[in-house]
């Protein structure tokens, strides 16, 4: 089949549990990792990845249309920038935390100890398939959690170069993507992961955060939402038509702080139009 006609299947029940219990089993070896090993993972995924930046500029505009320039700024950046600032801030970060002790308990002394979570499930968009699959990835190895994921079935393309990318990087014991389409997504929130983290609409975080109250799991939901822009009579019309232009109209609006209305004062409406017309014409 030709890769830019590709259809994603829905990944087996059986095919999942299997993945699940692997890492199920696998997690308190993955918690007991040193900062050392959990750098050297990512510092590994680094190289691979910078290795397939022109597959990635490739599938983002097989998917939908996505600038290569563009993919370099929202898909490739971030990436990188987030892998770096981890490998940098890891050993810090996992050290204990000294906190006053409370004076009932005064002889003794206090700290934060920060632990692994255990099995964690990203659940990824479409919009920014792998800055928005590939930073919680990061984020969960450096924390000392094992990983499933499940990329967004509309970019076909940016989700098996993903999947090839997480392959070669790491066993799947430790990280692995699975392919699927609604179905997928509901067979995985029935298993007891420790902790979702999901991007995508409200209307689909309430059913994600209803699945993760059941095993009771604790969620990162990022959502969307309206992004109401106002620009008063003290404005830079100039400045507030560029910013606003470019934030709307990047990744062709779809980021969830993308501006849907803007409150302009009436003194300032004409000029504004005038200033938002010069910069996307």
């Amino acid at each position: 089949m030709n890769v830019q006609q590709r259809v994603v299947q829905e990944t087996s029940v059986t095919e999942i549990q299997r993945i699940f219990d692997l890492q199920k089993s696998n997690q308190f070896q993955v918690g007991r990792t040193t900062a050392k090993e959990r750098k050297a993972k990512i510092k590994k995924f680094l190289e691979v990845y910078l290795k397939y930046k022109p597959q990635i500029r490739e599938a983002c505009y097989k998917d939908f249309k996505k600038h290569p320039s563009e993919a370099d700024l929202t898909e490739i950046f971030p990436v990188v920038n987030e892998a770096k600032h981890t490998i940098s801030h890891l050993r810090r970060w996992m050290k204990p935390h000294r906190v006053a002790t409370p004076l009932a308990l005064i002889g003794s002394s206090s700290h934060i100890q920060y632990e692994p979570k255990g099995m964690a499930l990203v659940i990824s968009p479409w919009n920014f398939p792998f800055t928005l699959t590939f930073e919680p990835i990061i984020s969960a190895i450096a924390a000392g959690n094992t990983v499933m994921v499940k990329p967004s079935e509309h970019t076909p393309n940016c989700s098996i170069l993903m999947k090839k990318i997480i392959e070669e990087v790491f066993d799947e014991k430790d990280v692995a993507l699975v392919e699927g389409k609604v179905e997928t997504s509901t067979d995985l929130l029935k298993l007891p992961f420790h902790h979702i983290f999901f991007t995508g609409s409200p209307g689909v975080g309430k059913i994600v955060m209803r699945a993760a109250a059941e095993n009771l799991t604790s969620v990162t939901l990022e959502l969307g939402g309206k992004s109401p822009t106002i620009v008063d009579e003290t404005a830079n019309v100039d400045m507030a038509a560029r910013r606003i232009s470019w934030a709307k109209f990047l990744n062709n609006g779809q980021i969830c702080i993308a501006p849907d209305y803007v409150f302009v004062h009436k003194s300032k409406k004409e000029a504004f139009v005038k200033a938002v017309k010069k910069y996307i014409l």
